[in-house]
């Protein structure tokens, strides 16, 4: 079963609350806790956000973190990849059968469909 990590599961649903608010709508970490999700991890996915240019962050009262575009404008595969770093759903190395199994050009194609996928969908579709 492909699955996303609770690292990535966290991150696109901060995403889908700053999406719902859309561009320069805040959230805080604290309210983010209350609503609970671990703060020290929200923040360190939310410093990758920042990193990756997604989010904006802002200190003190009235601070937390708003999304740098509409909703529209953010893929999907651009998030997770901030996130999780570079999204694959299998990799071929270090397998006792590497390369002569034969499914290593299927799972390819299927990268690549997934990845098309990615990109197709935005933030703005994960709150329609």
């Amino acid at each position: 079963m492909f699955t996303l990590t609770k690292k990535a599961d966290y991150g696109m649903a901060m995403l889908s609350i700053l999406a719902q608010k859309g561009r320069g709508g805040r959230v805080s970490l604290k309210k983010l806790q209350e609503m609970g999700m671990p703060r020290a991890f929200m923040g360190k996915i939310a410093g990758a956000l920042v990193e990756a240019g997604i989010l904006n962050s802002k200190e003190g009262k009235g601070g937390g973190f708003s999304l740098n575009y509409e909703p529209k404008e953010i893929q999907i595969k651009e998030a997770l990849e901030a996130i999780e770093g570079e999204v694959e759903p299998v990799t071929c190395g270090g397998c006792p059968v590497d390369g002569g199994c034969g499914q290593q050009d299927f799972m390819g194609r299927l990268a690549g469909e997934i990845e098309g996928l990615l990109e197709k969908y935005t933030l703005e579709d994960l709150i329609k």
